[in-house]
């Protein structure tokens, strides 16, 4: 569906000098070397140099913060056996070779530099009004523990300008009239969709704007518009925004947010909507919403895809299919803002935004973690013991209202990554060959991996470095509360001796991305409980 686009090196948003360059390269050295230092098992608990498990000649890291979630920072170069500091792409190049990445190491060389040149044009775009983005438009070097956090293969630097929420990005969808007889409609749930049929009341479609110009040109596709079983109808509806994952996309007042199908590659997948990731997202869907376990949490709230809609595979052909379907959601609280954004520096370095609103709530770190457990993490956790449900809340998932700076509601979004144990009580009420369920084993590596390894130590180590109590004493604060709580799960994440991390540098290597690596790291809840 999607060919490799290169970031050119001169085009739209170009870096505005070297310092862009050199600080996307710094956020690139520093993912590759968590994620090198993670997945090798190397031990990093004080700050200062450390020797690089690479093949060859000698390298060694400056490491100016050491973290016990692995969240370590470095300083701007590496440096040879002998003190000289090597080149960018010698890092890259060995720790590719670490990872055993002999026949893909080209190719992930040049997606990492892509990434790292997407990098550079988001820093450099962002500048001016960094402080004034939306959160879902801030996360501006993205996810800490992956090789290509920014990588977009199918974008150009035109579509970027378009459509990259990192750039500030707003466009209005095309729409596509479906003939009656083509269309596909699935719901589970109340809710609008923010849909007005065409005149002749054929059902429409939303459909991204990138999206449209491949939908022109694909066989099948072209053949239906040819036809007239299907009809361009041009932009029509609001201005949206992409979210921070790029092909969802919500506009202010909505009555719904809308995960379109998008043919580019972003991190591991080419974010498309193929049947089965809908059948996931649907049957998690109507499962919430008929056990409807956020009531019991004050605070706590789950927006559920609603339905979806797209075209009959049998008609249209599964490729099509899965670039048209879309899924529909729950628009969050007007106010909500996305975790993964509050966590990011500024371009320049600047204090992430949760330093801000910690500093609006009083100042008191200790006391903004504990209500952040109270209304985020101590719910997720206890909703699993209950029902035996665990949701994807990563940080990309995770949406917060302040009051104040400090936590009002936590929402919690995609359905599509829901885990059921089979054992639950939910899994009980679930057919046999349900996408949900989960030996109870996976399902709880799931849980620990999104809301603990994730989640909860993304921010712990987030606050340690923006404020005064230390990652090691966030960590003790948070074991504490999860002991006070006395669930099942709380328990264990205090006595277990590891947690379970994602290897993303091992699944780029080795192309795996839907059942991705684990690796086991040691637990800070049970240091911290000693």
């Amino acid at each position: 569906m999607t060919s490799v686009t290169a970031v050119s090196a001169e085009g739209p948003a170009d870096p505005r000098d070297r310092r862009d360059v050199a600080a996307a390269e710094a956020a690139t050295r520093e993912r590759l070397l968590r994620s090198l230092l993670r997945e090798t098992g190397t031990a990093v608990t004080v700050p200062g140099p450390v020797r690089l498990p690479v093949p060859g000649p000698g390298l060694i890291a400056e490491v100016t913060v050491a973290s016990p979630s692995g969240h370590h920072c470095f300083a701007g170069t590496v440096t040879g056996a002998g003190g000289t500091p090597v080149a960018h792409r010698v890092v890259v190049d060995a720790v590719l070779a670490a990872a055993g990445a002999a026949e893909r190491a080209l190719v992930l060389a040049d997606e990492i530099a892509d990434s790292t040149a997407r990098t550079a044009r988001y820093l450099a775009g962002s500048r001016d009004d960094w402080d004034r983005r939306s959160s879902e438009q801030s996360l501006l070097r993205g996810h800490p523990f992956h090789p290509t956090p920014k990588s977009a293969v199918g974008f150009s630097d035109d579509d970027l300008l378009a459509y990259a929420p990192e750039l500030g990005a707003g466009f209005r969808l095309d729409h596509v009239a479906v003939d009656p007889a083509l269309v596909a409609d699935h719901r589970v749930a109340d809710g609008d969709w923010g849909l007005e049929p065409a005149g002749d009341g054929w059902p429409v479609l939303p459909v991204h704007p990138w999206q449209a110009r491949w939908l022109a040109v694909h066989p099948r596709g072209a053949e239906l518009l040819a036809d007239g079983r299907l009809r361009a109808l041009g932009p029509r509806g609001p201005q949206v925004r992409p979210t921070s994952s790029v092909r969802t996309v919500a506009a202010p007042g909505a009555p719904s947010t809308w995960k379109l199908p998008l043919g580019v590659r972003i991190t591991h997948f080419v974010r498309t909507n193929p049947a089965e990731h809908v059948r996931r997202a649907l049957a998690a869907g109507a499962l919430v919403t008929a056990v409807d376990p956020a009531r019991e949490h004050p605070g706590f709230e789950i927006l559920v895809e609603t339905g979806a809609r797209g075209i009959d595979p049998r008609i249209g052909g599964a490729d099509l299919a899965d670039g048209l379907t879309v899924l529909f959601r729950d628009p969050p609280h007007p106010d909500a803002a996305v975790l993964a954004g509050l966590l990011e520096d500024g371009p320049d370095g600047q204090a992430p935004a949760l330093a801000g609103l910690v500093r609006a709530a009083g100042g008191d770190t200790e006391d903004w973690v504990r209500r952040h457990l109270s209304i985020a993490i101590l719910p997720l956790l206890r909703i699993f013991d209950r029902y035996g449900i665990g949701f994807e809340a990563h940080v990309q998932n995770s949406l917060l209202v302040t009051r104040d700076g400090r936590p009002e509601l936590f929402q919690v979004r995609d359905m599509e990554g829901t885990h059921v144990a089979r054992d639950g009580a939910a899994g009980a009420t679930l057919e046999t060959g349900s996408p949900l369920l989960y030996d109870r084993a996976e399902a709880w590596q799931r849980l620990r991996y999104h809301v603990i390894t994730n989640h909860l130590a993304h921010l712990l180590a987030t606050l340690a470095r923006a404020g005064t109590p230390t990652e090691a004493q966030l960590w003790a604060v948070a074991s504490a509360e999860l002991a006070a709580a006395g669930s099942p799960s709380a328990t264990a994440l205090t006595t277990d001796a590891t947690l379970p991390a994602k290897a993303n540098l091992a699944a780029r290597v080795g192309g795996r991305g839907e059942r991705p690596d684990y690796v086991e790291i040691p637990n800070p809840l049970r240091e911290a409980a000693r």
